[in-house]
């Protein structure tokens, strides 16, 4: 079973006693450093619990004085000079390497005078900051989507309101919201195309959802078959590689890997593309716990091109997509749909991907 993170651990029990009444609405929370010597922690985990109680608001702070027990009917975050606001909803709080969303955001409402406001939903849940973003009076919403298919019903009803909304990273499925996403298919197609050049023949897809649950990682997987196709690595009398992607859950992820590292040196596969690099990441390390080398026994190739992918070893080559400018075009098509509703065509935005060649890949 995959272990809990030190911060929710800190954030689970401070939420359950506010649940339970035990802090009130109003009530002072441990300060940072109090927190720390509680949990047996650094007070940067400590800071990171607070953030994430502050960011489903069951908190809120204020500079000087601490963090306070938010009232559920009341909202505590100071209003912004001109009262135009929009909402960011992601499914993480501080992922290494995608802030550049909320960097590029900025980059384009500072030529406005609207504002941000972030949420994560890593504690309450999508449904229910969508449900309460609904009512509130933010001006539009980017969304994050966990996945191309989840909350349907209530985005539906964004679409019925007509709320001006936008989605990064993924589409919804049957609802028409404008988009603003990286090339997936054109990552997924270069990717596979330069363990091709590099001489492979056999290379797996894996992923960490359904294809069908995401449109990115659907688009990948097609620019993966795309290019085993055009370079004629498809046998179509036998079931081959086109389903070569495999699912997996967080309470056994890690036995899945070791499955799939297994078949891939069982079957001769010798590259793989991987739906993002914090998998291929993980690939990489259980390989070496297995005794195995990349790119020695098999070449990886990931996809987002994180901090991380050129600090571990060997530096990962993965898909670079620009964070940065999908958040500064979500940010201007969304203010456009707000300010000219009737003029704005619903055409997605997709953001070109580049190659990063590292040392994960070897010539054969």
């Amino acid at each position: 079973m995959e272990q809990i993170p030190l911060y929710q651990h800190i954030v689970n029990a401070l939420t359950a006693k506010i649940e339970s009444g035990e802090l009130q609405a109003g009530d002072q929370l441990p300060t940072e450093a109090e927190i720390s010597k509680e949990y047996k922690v650094s007070r940067i985990t400590s800071k990171r619990a607070l953030n994430e109680l502050e960011n489903a608001k069951l908190i809120y702070r204020i500079q000087g004085k601490g963090s306070f027990v938010s009232d559920a009917k009341a909202d505590h975050r100071p209003l912004s000079k001109t009262g135009k606001e929009i909402l960011l909803i992601l499914p993480f709080a501080h992922n290494p390497g995608l802030g550049d969303y909320e960097k590029g955001i900025n980059e384009y409402l500072a030529t406005t005078d609207y504002s941000l406001n972030i949420q994560s939903n890593t504690i309450v849940g999508q449904r229910k900051l969508l449900e309460s973003a609904l009512q509130s009076a933010h001006s539009g919403l980017i969304l994050y989507p966990i996945s191309s298919i989840s909350d349907l019903g209530i985005l539906y009803q964004y679409h019925l309101a007509k709320y001006p909304l936008v989605t990064m990273d993924k589409c919804i499925e049957g609802i028409p919201f404008l988009s603003v996403v990286s090339d997936n298919f054109g990552g997924g197609y270069q990717a596979s195309k330069h363990l091709i050049e590099n001489n492979h023949k056999k290379i797996a897809f894996i992923s960490s959802l359904k294809v069908e649950n995401s449109s990115s990682i659907r688009e990948r997987y097609f620019g993966y078959l795309k290019a085993l196709y055009d370079y004629s690595l498809i046998d179509y009398s036998v079931n081959d590689l086109t389903d070569r992607y495999l699912t997996h859950d967080h309470d056994n992820g890690r036995e899945y890997y070791i499955q799939f590292i297994q078949s891939v040196v069982n079957q001769g596969i010798t590259g793989i593309v991987a739906e993002n690099d914090l998998i291929a990441i993980e690939i990489i390390q259980i390989a070496k716990e297995l005794g195995l080398s990349v790119p020695d026994d098999f070449s990886v190739v990931g996809f987002d091109d994180i901090h991380l992918a050129s600090f571990v070893e060997p530096k990962l080559t993965t898909i670079s997509q620009d964070f940065g400018q999908m958040g500064y075009q979500a940010a201007r098509n969304l203010i456009s749909l707000i300010e000219h509703p009737l003029e704005h065509p619903l055409e997605n935005v997709v953001i070109p991907v580049r190659l990063m060649e590292r040392q994960t890949v070897k010539k054969l």
